[in-house]
């Protein structure tokens, strides 16, 4: 099983379009950085929202 992708988990959840995230990824390709920051940093998601999804991240890959 692969690593849950922090944009992944935001998609699944409805926290994010896939608009949004296609937006994010496509920053990333031209400029760089994670996924999780860039969506902070265009305030799709608060700084709040990415720690909880990092925990469930981090909890997910536990169970791996």
């Amino acid at each position: 099983m692969n690593k849950p992708r922090i944009g992944d988990l935001l998609l699944e959840n409805g926290v994010i379009t896939q608009n949004q995230l296609n937006n994010a990824l496509a920053f990333q390709k031209q400029n760089g950085g994670l996924v999780g920051f860039i969506l902070v940093n265009q305030k799709v998601i608060s700084e709040d929202v990415l720690v909880k999804y990092l925990a469930l991240q981090a909890e997910r890959l536990t169970q791996i």
